[in-house]
């Protein structure tokens, strides 16, 4: 995406002039603050010829340009200047993660709150898929015959509960029995390398096993299939501050579109398959929820394997220059403190 010099400095005029005021730029704010020291005249040939290329448009019947997503994404790839965080702010944040102590849900979620509280938009903070975080413990609870509650705990503090159909004859000390052999063999495997384990025992088990384990391998199996990722969000009230939508449709469908998640993971996982910080414009993934919001997000990870991602959602005229080194620095001390938590704890082991 190239411009010549003329072009670009227009363009970018307006597109900084727009992120400040949220409101159309004219010919003559951009003969004013543009480089050119062109006359309001010849800068509206200019802008013609961006409008002709899609990189700005009119807005209704006004006299002035807004950019569209194409001179946005010019402005992110060619001119965006990130401006450092204060010692203040790092301090602030890192404060904030360590103060919840170990616990992973913990800190995620506060990760999620004093982003938004940052920002002054709407955070998400994606859990790590839970193959990748290691088993702790599992129990099993008896609700009646034939009806069983697992309680899978993963190391960070994650805990997911499930309710499964079992045996009638299956007893509490059966239960017992269950989680013990369980927890003697899986403790602090990732969940990845215990489906693959149980998977393979289970064959092996109506040879070798009695059926009370092969039983156990089949609550274990039942216990992590189908777990779903959280996603944390925060400030959803921010859309309602200063917002310039007049568009009452467009903000319920980004309210259910944070409600219902299935879209927003679909998306982000790309995020989270990408080393790097990124900057996504709803109008270039065709959603219409976020037709007038940009995504900014980084992924957070644990020894090089990203395992979820830290996220903004705000209006496309947001000032990226402030929030991006904010979603990257926590993003990167998540990754700090995961490090902190599992590898260097006593014993810890990067096998299974």
């Amino acid at each position: 995406m190239t411009l010549d010099k003329r072009k670009a400095d227009v363009l970018l005029t307006i597109v900084k002039n727009y992120i400040l005021t949220g409101q159309p730029v004219g010919s003559r704010t951009v003969s004013r603050d543009s480089s050119l020291k062109l006359s309001p005249a010849s800068i509206r040939n200019i802008m013609s010829d961006l409008s002709d290329e899609g990189y700005i448009e009119q807005p209704h019947t006004s006299a002035g340009r807004v950019p569209t997503a194409r001179g946005i994404r010019f402005y992110l790839d060619s001119s965006l200047e990130i401006e450092p965080l204060s010692r203040e702010l790092q301090d602030r944040i890192k404060s904030a993660l360590t103060s919840v102590g170990p616990d992973l849900s913990q800190t995620l979620s506060q990760a999620c709150k004093i982003l938004s509280s940052l920002s002054g938009q709407i955070s998400l903070v994606i859990t790590p898929g839970h193959q990748l975080i290691r088993w702790q413990q599992i129990d099993f609870v008896l609700l009646r015959p034939g009806l069983v509650m697992s309680i899978l705990v993963m190391e960070g503090g994650m805990i997911n509960n499930k309710v499964i159909k079992v045996d009638h004859e299956i007893t509490g000390d059966d239960l017992v029995r269950f989680s013990n052999y369980l927890n003697e063999h899986f403790q602090g495997k990732t969940l990845l390398h215990v489906r693959a384990s149980v998977l393979a025992q289970m064959h092996k088990a109506r040879k070798q096993f009695e059926s009370l384990y092969e039983k156990a391998l089949r609550l274990a199996r039942e216990s992590f299939e189908d777990t779903t990722r959280q996603v944390y969000v925060e400030g959803t009230h921010y859309l309602f501050q200063g917002t310039d939508f007049s568009d009452l449709n467009k903000m319920r469908e980004l309210f259910k579109m944070l409600e219902e998640k299935s879209k927003l993971l679909k998306l982000l996982d790309k995020t989270i398959e990408s080393k790097n910080l990124s900057i996504i414009l709803g109008k270039e993934q065709k959603l219409d929820e976020l037709s007038d919001f940009t995504v900014i997000s980084s992924p957070y990870s644990l020894r090089d394997e990203n395992l979820g991602a830290v996220s903004i959602i705000g209006p496309t005229r947001m000032n990226y220059s402030k929030i991006v080194p904010a979603v990257d620095l926590t993003a990167k001390i998540l990754s700090q403190l995961l490090q902190e938590i599992y590898e260097n704890r006593p014993g810890f082991s990067q096998q299974g």
